[in-house]
């Protein structure tokens, strides 16, 4: 789900994708701007969903780089009601999207964003034109560049129609599922993950070589915990190069489900993934930008050619400001998490083999005192669940296509040992189905 922290990094590393979209500020009292908005929303809503960021402007004295703007004299700061009826004045089916503001830190100008919902069960098509910004009876959809227009060959029909074919099937199976209890997901047998093991203590191994030189209070050391997801996609022929890894990592990013997805790119300079060791790697740490970082956004990853995978990411809890660091573990932020990652080595290992079986491994760390916490309090949590264990290594196997049908039941076996050592509290299954369909439907 998008915190504070992640909105903010989308200001300071602006970087345009297929699911998230730059605007400047647009005057949604006139009708020109409010077709602008339409247009973006309901190319991100065929899509699977995203963000669009007003605010921001090409800087021409910066290369074209996109920079903050301050709200013009006379824009009034814009209302869930205003976002809403400017896309669905042009949208058909309507559809619901959550405005957020967030300041950037060095401009101190306060921006919105606009989260538009994934999930769409049928595709989303224009109802009116307005002066050549929108045509009406047409669907649009985000292609690279990134830009949204109308799909034109089969390749891009066959994608949007299979896209609500998901949403559709989705939607069913969780129905289904409150009936009869589906099972996905095994521990592996003894043995089966001492390769995996291996790669993820070296992996390890390298990130504290890595962040030895920084300060010993940098939050890129994520001193008060963290936890590292490994993946190893089974029986698979490895991946002929690096360039070719890369570009199935690129691939299986197309889709993100929140604001700061797992095995995260940043093209810009020391943050860049690049060739080390025969692997894809990348640290999101420049320590030439000194320690004013928060502990969830200084990922370190890596890829193996022989579809193994790494990533070591810190806590949420411990890097929002309203929140005493390493006091609180997330009721729910494991669920997206994990749940997201796990979907995107779904997809990568779709470019492997037809339908290969995946080992997962997952470690927390610093979790002795940490007490269970409805960050955004939309769950009710009665009690003081409080860890009184340190660590936790969670295991499981399944293949692709059970994470992608079945992901409540692959997840809720996984991380139930998890919530248990928070005095033995019982994980409910209906929890981890209702926060996969809000991650899955960009309900942040």
């Amino acid at each position: 789900m998008a915190t504070p922290e992640e909105l903010v990094r989308l200001l300071v590393s602006p970087n345009e994708s297929l699911t998230v979209e730059y605007k400047s500020w647009l005057k949604l009292a006139e009708h020109p701007d409010r077709a602008t908005l339409a247009k973006a929303a309901i190319a991100l809503a065929n899509h699977g969903g995203g963000i669009i960021v007003l605010g921001m402007r090409p800087d021409n004295a910066e290369g074209g780089a996109l920079g903050s703007e301050r709200r013009p004299d006379g824009l009034r700061r814009y209302s869930q009601d205003d976002v809403n009826a400017a896309i669905n004045r042009y949208a058909e089916p309507a559809f619901h999207c959550e405005l957020l503001f967030a300041c950037d830190p060095n401009t101190g100008f306060e921006h919105a964003f606009v989260i538009v919902q994934g999930g769409m069960t049928v595709p989303v098509m224009s109802t009116r034109d307005r002066d050549g910004i929108i045509m009406a009876q047409r669907c649009y959809i985000r292609k690279p560049g990134p830009r949204s227009e109308e799909p034109f060959t089969a390749e891009e029909w066959r994608g949007l129609l299979e896209s609500c074919v998901r949403a559709g099937r989705k939607d069913m199976l969780d129905s289904i599922r409150l009936i009869v209890q589906g099972h996905a997901g095994v521990v592996p047998a003894g043995g089966v993950a001492d390769a995996l093991i291996a790669f993820a203590d070296q992996s390890q191994e390298r990130w504290e070589n890595l962040i030895d030189d920084l300060p010993p209070d940098d939050d890129a050391r994520m001193p008060l915990g963290r936890y590292g997801l490994a993946f190893q996609i089974q029986d698979v022929p490895p991946a002929p190069s690096l360039a070719e890894l890369r570009r199935r990592m690129d691939e299986a990013s197309a889709i993100r489900y929140t604001g700061w997805s797992p095995f995260v790119k940043i093209n810009r300079g020391p943050l860049a993934p690049n060739p080390v060791n025969g692997m894809v790697e990348a640290w999101l740490v420049d320590p030439e930008e000194g320690p004013a970082r928060a502990p969830q956004h200084c990922d370190f990853w890596r890829a193996h050619p022989d579809a193994r995978l790494f990533l070591k990411r810190g806590y949420d809890e411990d890097g929002i400001d309203r929140i005493e660091p390493g006091k609180y573990f997330s009721l729910t932020t494991p669920i997206w998490r994990v749940g997201e990652a796990v979907l995107y080595v779904a997809r990568l290992a779709r470019l492997f083999g037809e339908n290969p079986s995946i080992l997962t491994r997952c470690r927390y760390t610093g979790l002795r005192s940490r007490v269970l916490k409805s960050l955004n309090n939309r769950r009710l949590l009665m009690g003081n669940y409080q860890c009184h264990d340190n660590e936790a290594t969670l295991e499981t196997q399944a293949t692709a296509d059970e994470i992608d049908n079945n992901l409540a039941e692959v997840l809720h076996p996984l991380l139930v040992p998890l919530y248990e050592r928070f005095a033995f509290f019982e994980l409910p299954m209906r929890m981890v189905v209702e926060e996969i369909q809000s991650m899955r439907g960009g309900r942040f």
